[in-house]
Protein backbone atom coordinates (compact mmCIF):
# COMPACT_ATOMS: atom_id res chain seq x y z
CA UNK A 1 0.00 0.00 0.00
CA UNK A 2 2.83 2.36 0.95
CA UNK A 3 4.65 1.61 -2.31
CA UNK A 4 1.52 2.44 -4.33
CA UNK A 5 1.13 5.74 -2.46
CA UNK A 6 4.78 6.56 -3.05
CA UNK A 7 4.37 5.80 -6.76
CA UNK A 8 1.35 8.08 -6.95
CA UNK A 9 3.27 10.89 -5.30
CA UNK A 10 6.13 10.45 -7.74
CA UNK A 11 3.72 10.42 -10.66
CA UNK A 12 2.04 13.61 -9.47
CA UNK A 13 5.43 15.23 -8.94
CA UNK A 14 6.38 14.25 -12.48
CA UNK A 15 3.16 15.69 -13.87
CA UNK A 16 3.67 18.92 -11.95
CA UNK A 17 7.27 19.17 -13.16
CA UNK A 18 6.15 18.53 -16.73
CA UNK A 19 3.41 21.15 -16.48
CA UNK A 20 5.88 23.62 -14.98
CA UNK A 21 8.34 22.94 -17.79
CA UNK A 22 5.54 23.34 -20.34
CA UNK A 23 4.53 26.61 -18.72
CA UNK A 24 8.09 27.89 -18.89
CA UNK A 25 8.36 26.79 -22.49
CA UNK A 26 5.13 28.52 -23.45
CA UNK A 27 6.25 31.66 -21.61
CA UNK A 28 9.56 31.63 -23.46
CA UNK A 29 7.74 31.16 -26.77
CA UNK A 30 5.42 34.05 -25.96
CA UNK A 31 8.39 36.21 -24.92
CA UNK A 32 10.24 35.34 -28.11
CA UNK A 33 7.15 36.18 -30.16
CA UNK A 34 6.82 39.53 -28.39
CA UNK A 35 10.51 40.28 -28.90
CA UNK A 36 10.13 39.37 -32.57
CA UNK A 37 7.09 41.64 -32.88
CA UNK A 38 9.00 44.49 -31.22
CA UNK A 39 11.99 43.91 -33.46
CA UNK A 40 9.85 43.95 -36.60
CA UNK A 41 8.13 47.15 -35.48
CA UNK A 42 11.50 48.75 -34.74
CA UNK A 43 12.91 47.77 -38.15
CA UNK A 44 9.83 49.13 -39.94
CA UNK A 45 9.94 52.39 -37.97
CA UNK A 46 13.68 52.79 -38.49
CA UNK A 47 13.28 52.41 -42.25
CA UNK A 48 10.61 55.10 -42.30
CA UNK A 49 12.80 57.35 -40.16
CA UNK A 50 15.77 56.82 -42.48
CA UNK A 51 13.51 57.59 -45.46
CA UNK A 52 12.68 61.00 -43.99
CA UNK A 53 9.18 60.01 -42.84
CA UNK A 54 9.34 60.57 -39.07
CA UNK A 55 5.60 61.07 -38.61
CA UNK A 56 4.92 57.64 -40.15
CA UNK A 57 7.71 56.10 -38.08
CA UNK A 58 6.18 57.11 -34.73
CA UNK A 59 3.51 54.39 -34.46
CA UNK A 60 5.69 51.34 -35.22
CA UNK A 61 8.45 52.68 -32.97
CA UNK A 62 5.91 53.36 -30.22
CA UNK A 63 4.72 49.74 -30.55
CA UNK A 64 8.29 48.46 -30.24
CA UNK A 65 8.86 50.61 -27.16
CA UNK A 66 5.57 49.45 -25.57
CA UNK A 67 6.68 45.82 -25.80
CA UNK A 68 10.25 46.41 -24.56
CA UNK A 69 10.20 49.53 -22.41
CA UNK A 70 13.77 49.07 -21.16
CA UNK A 71 15.26 48.80 -24.65
CA UNK A 72 17.28 52.04 -25.05
CA UNK A 73 17.68 51.59 -28.80
CA UNK A 74 13.92 51.46 -29.34
CA UNK A 75 13.29 54.38 -26.99
CA UNK A 76 15.90 56.64 -28.59
CA UNK A 77 14.55 55.86 -32.05
CA UNK A 78 11.03 56.76 -30.87
CA UNK A 79 12.28 60.02 -29.32
CA UNK A 80 14.08 60.90 -32.55
CA UNK A 81 10.93 60.26 -34.61
CA UNK A 82 8.89 62.42 -32.23
CA UNK A 83 11.43 65.26 -32.42
CA UNK A 84 11.71 65.12 -36.19
CA UNK A 85 7.93 65.10 -36.59
CA UNK A 86 7.57 68.13 -34.31
CA UNK A 87 5.98 66.24 -31.39
CA UNK A 88 8.48 67.55 -28.86
CA UNK A 89 5.96 67.57 -25.99
CA UNK A 90 5.57 63.79 -26.40
CA UNK A 91 9.34 63.34 -26.57
CA UNK A 92 10.12 65.27 -23.37
CA UNK A 93 8.92 62.72 -20.73
CA UNK A 94 10.69 59.89 -22.56
CA UNK A 95 13.85 61.97 -22.77
CA UNK A 96 13.71 62.80 -19.06
CA UNK A 97 13.31 59.11 -18.27
CA UNK A 98 16.33 58.18 -20.37
CA UNK A 99 18.52 60.93 -18.90
CA UNK A 100 17.67 59.74 -15.39
CA UNK A 101 18.52 56.18 -16.35
CA UNK A 102 21.67 56.88 -18.40
CA UNK A 103 22.90 60.41 -17.54
CA UNK A 104 26.42 59.94 -18.91
CA UNK A 105 25.53 58.18 -22.15
CA UNK A 106 26.87 60.20 -25.10
CA UNK A 107 24.11 59.28 -27.53
CA UNK A 108 21.33 59.97 -25.00
CA UNK A 109 22.75 63.44 -24.34
CA UNK A 110 23.09 64.06 -28.08
CA UNK A 111 19.38 63.33 -28.62
CA UNK A 112 18.57 65.58 -25.64
CA UNK A 113 20.59 68.36 -27.31
CA UNK A 114 18.59 67.95 -30.51
CA UNK A 115 15.32 68.10 -28.57
CA UNK A 116 16.28 71.33 -26.79
CA UNK A 117 17.63 72.79 -30.02
CA UNK A 118 14.32 72.01 -31.76
CA UNK A 119 12.50 73.83 -28.96
CA UNK A 120 14.78 76.87 -29.21
CA UNK A 121 16.51 76.25 -25.86
CA UNK A 122 19.95 77.29 -27.07
CA UNK A 123 21.84 77.28 -23.77
CA UNK A 124 20.34 73.95 -22.64
CA UNK A 125 21.08 72.38 -26.01
CA UNK A 126 24.70 73.50 -25.90
CA UNK A 127 25.11 72.00 -22.42
CA UNK A 128 23.79 68.65 -23.64
CA UNK A 129 26.05 68.79 -26.71
CA UNK A 130 29.04 69.17 -24.41
CA UNK A 131 27.83 66.30 -22.24
CA UNK A 132 27.58 64.23 -25.43
CA UNK A 133 31.07 65.25 -26.53
CA UNK A 134 32.58 64.23 -23.19
CA UNK A 135 30.14 61.41 -22.47
CA UNK A 136 30.42 57.64 -22.76
CA UNK A 137 30.29 56.00 -26.18
CA UNK A 138 30.35 52.27 -26.68
CA UNK A 139 32.19 52.06 -29.99
CA UNK A 140 34.64 54.43 -31.72
CA UNK A 141 34.20 57.23 -29.14
CA UNK A 142 36.52 59.65 -30.97
CA UNK A 143 34.40 59.48 -34.11
CA UNK A 144 31.18 60.10 -32.16
CA UNK A 145 32.66 62.98 -30.17
CA UNK A 146 33.91 64.71 -33.30
CA UNK A 147 30.50 64.23 -34.95
CA UNK A 148 28.73 65.67 -31.88
CA UNK A 149 31.03 68.71 -31.84
CA UNK A 150 30.48 69.26 -35.56
CA UNK A 151 26.73 69.17 -34.99
CA UNK A 152 27.09 71.81 -32.26
CA UNK A 153 29.29 73.86 -34.59
CA UNK A 154 26.64 73.71 -37.33
CA UNK A 155 24.03 74.97 -34.87
CA UNK A 156 26.23 77.87 -33.77
CA UNK A 157 27.04 78.74 -37.36
CA UNK A 158 23.36 78.86 -38.33
CA UNK A 159 22.65 81.11 -35.35
CA UNK A 160 25.53 83.46 -36.21
CA UNK A 161 27.17 82.96 -32.81
CA UNK A 162 30.69 83.53 -34.07
CA UNK A 163 32.46 83.84 -30.73
CA UNK A 164 31.13 80.49 -29.50
CA UNK A 165 31.70 79.03 -32.96
CA UNK A 166 35.35 80.02 -32.94
CA UNK A 167 35.88 78.45 -29.49
CA UNK A 168 34.46 75.12 -30.69
CA UNK A 169 36.52 75.25 -33.89
CA UNK A 170 39.70 75.75 -31.89
CA UNK A 171 38.79 72.71 -29.76
CA UNK A 172 38.11 70.69 -32.91
CA UNK A 173 41.44 71.81 -34.39
CA UNK A 174 43.21 70.26 -31.38
CA UNK A 175 41.43 66.93 -31.91
CA UNK A 176 44.15 64.43 -32.97
CA UNK A 177 41.68 61.95 -34.52
CA UNK A 178 40.10 64.48 -36.93
CA UNK A 179 40.53 63.09 -40.45
CA UNK A 180 41.18 65.07 -43.65
CA UNK A 181 37.47 65.52 -44.42
CA UNK A 182 36.93 67.05 -40.99
CA UNK A 183 39.95 69.34 -41.40
CA UNK A 184 38.61 70.57 -44.74
CA UNK A 185 35.36 71.51 -43.04
CA UNK A 186 37.33 73.06 -40.20
CA UNK A 187 39.29 75.33 -42.54
CA UNK A 188 36.13 76.47 -44.31
CA UNK A 189 34.38 77.11 -40.99
CA UNK A 190 37.31 79.19 -39.74
CA UNK A 191 36.66 81.49 -42.70
CA UNK A 192 32.98 81.72 -41.79
CA UNK A 193 33.96 82.49 -38.18
CA UNK A 194 36.04 85.47 -39.40
CA UNK A 195 39.33 83.78 -38.54
CA UNK A 196 41.13 83.67 -41.90
CA UNK A 197 44.58 83.31 -40.34
CA UNK A 198 43.59 80.01 -38.70
CA UNK A 199 41.93 78.92 -41.95
CA UNK A 200 45.14 79.68 -43.85
CA UNK A 201 47.11 77.60 -41.34
CA UNK A 202 44.86 74.55 -41.79
CA UNK A 203 44.86 74.90 -45.59
CA UNK A 204 48.66 75.12 -45.46
CA UNK A 205 48.80 71.84 -43.53
CA UNK A 206 46.56 70.22 -46.11
CA UNK A 207 48.78 71.39 -48.97
CA UNK A 208 51.86 70.09 -47.17
CA UNK A 209 50.25 66.64 -47.06
CA UNK A 210 48.92 66.82 -50.62
CA UNK A 211 50.63 69.40 -52.88
CA UNK A 212 48.04 68.70 -55.62
CA UNK A 213 44.98 69.52 -53.49
CA UNK A 214 43.21 72.11 -55.67
CA UNK A 215 40.54 72.83 -53.07
CA UNK A 216 43.16 73.55 -50.42
CA UNK A 217 44.97 76.03 -52.70
CA UNK A 218 41.69 77.78 -53.48
CA UNK A 219 40.74 77.88 -49.80
CA UNK A 220 44.17 79.26 -48.94
CA UNK A 221 43.67 81.95 -51.58
CA UNK A 222 40.35 82.93 -49.99
CA UNK A 223 41.94 83.06 -46.53
CA UNK A 224 44.82 85.23 -47.75
CA UNK A 225 42.41 87.49 -49.63
CA UNK A 226 40.33 87.92 -46.46
CA UNK A 227 43.48 89.16 -44.72
CA UNK A 228 44.33 91.58 -47.49
CA UNK A 229 47.43 89.58 -48.44
CA UNK A 230 46.94 89.99 -52.16
CA UNK A 231 50.25 88.60 -53.43
CA UNK A 232 49.87 85.46 -51.31
CA UNK A 233 46.26 85.09 -52.43
CA UNK A 234 47.23 85.41 -56.08
CA UNK A 235 49.98 82.81 -55.67
CA UNK A 236 47.54 80.34 -54.10
CA UNK A 237 44.85 80.89 -56.76
CA UNK A 238 47.44 80.51 -59.53
CA UNK A 239 48.62 77.23 -58.02
CA UNK A 240 45.01 76.04 -57.94
CA UNK A 241 44.56 77.11 -61.57
CA UNK A 242 47.77 75.35 -62.55
CA UNK A 243 46.41 72.04 -61.23
CA UNK A 244 42.91 72.62 -62.64
CA UNK A 245 42.93 75.29 -65.37
CA UNK A 246 39.29 74.66 -66.35
CA UNK A 247 37.85 75.35 -62.90
CA UNK A 248 35.33 78.19 -63.16
CA UNK A 249 35.41 78.93 -59.42
CA UNK A 250 39.16 79.54 -59.46
CA UNK A 251 38.88 81.93 -62.40
CA UNK A 252 36.09 83.74 -60.58
CA UNK A 253 38.27 84.10 -57.48
CA UNK A 254 41.12 85.50 -59.56
CA UNK A 255 38.73 87.98 -61.15
CA UNK A 256 37.46 89.07 -57.73
CA UNK A 257 41.05 89.44 -56.52
CA UNK A 258 41.75 91.76 -59.45
CA UNK A 259 38.62 93.76 -58.58
CA UNK A 260 39.68 94.12 -54.95
CA UNK A 261 43.25 95.13 -55.83
CA UNK A 262 41.92 97.65 -58.33
CA UNK A 263 39.67 99.22 -55.67
CA UNK A 264 41.68 99.04 -52.44
CA UNK A 265 42.31 102.64 -51.36
CA UNK A 266 44.81 101.64 -48.66
CA UNK A 267 47.54 100.36 -50.96
CA UNK A 268 50.88 102.09 -50.60
CA UNK A 269 52.13 104.55 -53.23
CA UNK A 270 48.64 105.51 -54.41
CA UNK A 271 48.36 109.17 -55.36
CA UNK A 272 45.76 111.27 -53.53
CA UNK A 273 43.80 111.51 -56.75
CA UNK A 274 43.77 107.72 -57.22
CA UNK A 275 42.79 107.09 -53.59
CA UNK A 276 39.94 109.59 -53.94
CA UNK A 277 38.79 108.00 -57.20
CA UNK A 278 38.76 104.53 -55.62
CA UNK A 279 36.91 105.86 -52.56
CA UNK A 280 34.17 107.27 -54.78
CA UNK A 281 33.89 103.96 -56.61
CA UNK A 282 33.53 102.11 -53.29
CA UNK A 283 30.91 104.61 -52.17
CA UNK A 284 28.95 104.12 -55.39
CA UNK A 285 29.03 100.33 -54.92
CA UNK A 286 27.84 100.69 -51.32
CA UNK A 287 25.06 103.05 -52.45
CA UNK A 288 23.90 100.63 -55.14
CA UNK A 289 23.84 97.76 -52.66
CA UNK A 290 21.75 99.69 -50.13
CA UNK A 291 19.41 101.04 -52.81
CA UNK A 292 18.65 97.52 -53.98
CA UNK A 293 17.08 96.42 -50.70
CA UNK A 294 16.28 99.70 -48.92
CA UNK A 295 15.44 102.30 -51.60
CA UNK A 296 14.13 104.92 -49.17
CA UNK A 297 17.11 104.89 -46.82
CA UNK A 298 18.21 108.49 -46.12
CA UNK A 299 21.88 107.49 -46.33
CA UNK A 300 21.44 107.07 -50.09
CA UNK A 301 20.92 110.83 -50.53
CA UNK A 302 24.10 111.53 -48.56
CA UNK A 303 26.04 109.18 -50.85
CA UNK A 304 24.54 110.75 -53.98
CA UNK A 305 25.57 114.19 -52.71
CA UNK A 306 29.17 113.09 -52.17
CA UNK A 307 29.33 111.55 -55.63
CA UNK A 308 27.75 114.54 -57.40
CA UNK A 309 30.16 116.98 -55.69
CA UNK A 310 33.27 115.09 -56.75
CA UNK A 311 34.32 117.84 -59.14
CA UNK A 312 33.90 120.53 -56.49
CA UNK A 313 35.81 118.81 -53.67
CA UNK A 314 39.56 119.24 -53.19
CA UNK A 315 41.29 115.98 -54.07
CA UNK A 316 43.33 114.99 -51.03
CA UNK A 317 43.62 112.26 -48.41
CA UNK A 318 41.12 113.91 -46.05
CA UNK A 319 38.46 114.07 -48.79
CA UNK A 320 38.98 110.39 -49.57
CA UNK A 321 38.64 109.46 -45.90
CA UNK A 322 35.37 111.40 -45.63
CA UNK A 323 33.99 109.53 -48.62
CA UNK A 324 35.06 106.19 -47.12
CA UNK A 325 33.35 107.08 -43.84
CA UNK A 326 30.07 107.58 -45.71
CA UNK A 327 30.64 104.31 -47.59
CA UNK A 328 31.17 102.46 -44.31
CA UNK A 329 27.86 103.84 -42.97
CA UNK A 330 26.05 102.59 -46.07
CA UNK A 331 27.77 99.23 -45.86
CA UNK A 332 26.76 98.73 -42.22
CA UNK A 333 23.17 99.64 -43.06
CA UNK A 334 23.21 97.22 -46.01
CA UNK A 335 24.76 94.47 -43.94
CA UNK A 336 21.95 94.66 -41.40
CA UNK A 337 19.17 94.15 -43.93
CA UNK A 338 20.51 92.63 -47.15
CA UNK A 339 22.33 89.40 -47.99
CA UNK A 340 25.28 89.44 -50.38
CA UNK A 341 23.97 89.10 -53.94
CA UNK A 342 26.90 89.25 -56.34
CA UNK A 343 30.61 88.79 -56.81
CA UNK A 344 31.00 92.56 -56.88
CA UNK A 345 29.39 92.75 -53.46
CA UNK A 346 31.76 90.00 -52.27
CA UNK A 347 34.62 92.25 -53.34
CA UNK A 348 33.02 95.17 -51.48
CA UNK A 349 32.64 93.00 -48.38
CA UNK A 350 36.34 92.15 -48.44
CA UNK A 351 37.29 95.81 -48.81
CA UNK A 352 34.97 96.88 -46.00
CA UNK A 353 36.31 94.22 -43.67
CA UNK A 354 39.79 95.55 -44.32
CA UNK A 355 38.76 99.18 -43.89
CA UNK A 356 36.76 98.60 -40.69
CA UNK A 357 38.89 95.85 -39.19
Amino acid sequence: MRSKFTGLILTLAGVIAALSALDRFLASVESAEMEGTAQRSYVAGSRLLAAGKPAEAVDPLRNAHAVERENSTYELALITALIDSGKTADAEPLMTEMLEREPNDGNVNLIAARLDSREGKTAEAEAYYHRAIYGEWGDDPDKHRIAARLELIDQQNKQGRKQELLAELISLEAEPKADMAVRKRLASLFLQADSPSRAASVYGEMIAKDPKDVGAYEGLGEAELEQGRYNAARAAFLQASFHDPADVSIRSHLQMLNTVVGLDPTLRQLTSEEKYRRSLRILDMARAGLETCSPGNPLIASAASSISNKGLTPVNNEAAERVLTVAESLWRATNETCPTRSREEDALKLLMKKLTG
